[in-house]
């Protein structure tokens, strides 16, 4: 029997982190809603550097709980490019709830940013063109 303890603990970790992450960016995003909304665009401009920093963050996330997956992967003996169901079917039953909810979060969460992202950008486009017009 393996230590499976550790490559879940390491899995959910990395999941977590992401989730965090994702997270900020959508409260960010939604401060520069507001923002833009206010034609602020000073304000708007140092949101812009937090959203860029936070889009890298978001990204090493990705790519550490990838690796998570892919050692979780190579620890159960399966491929490294396995589908996350197949990795949450070889750790015991009980952890199969967390850890689908886990990822289910994830996709859902990252939906919801690349949809915030499209939003903003066209309020972007729209409100700074307007107040770049007017003045």
């Amino acid at each position: 029997m393996m230590n499976t303890k550790v490559e879940w603990d390491q899995l959910v970790d990395a999941l977590r982190n992401e989730l965090q992450e994702k997270g900020d960016l959508i409260r960010l995003l939604n401060q520069q809603t507001e923002i833009l909304y206010r034609s602020d665009t000073s304000e708007n401009e140092r949101l812009e550097e937090q959203i860029r920093v936070q889009l890298r963050l978001i990204s090493r996330c990705t790519q550490g709980r990838e690796l998570a997956l892919r050692q979780t992967a190579s620890r159960f003996d399966l491929n490294e490019d396995v589908q996350s169901s197949e990795v949450i079917r070889s750790f015991p039953e009980y952890v199969h709830p967390l850890l689908e909810a886990l990822f289910s979060e994830v996709d859902r969460l990252s939906n919801r940013m690349q949809e915030r992202l499209r939003q903003n950008q066209g309020l972007k486009e729209r409100f700074l063109f307007e107040t770049s017009s007017t003045v």
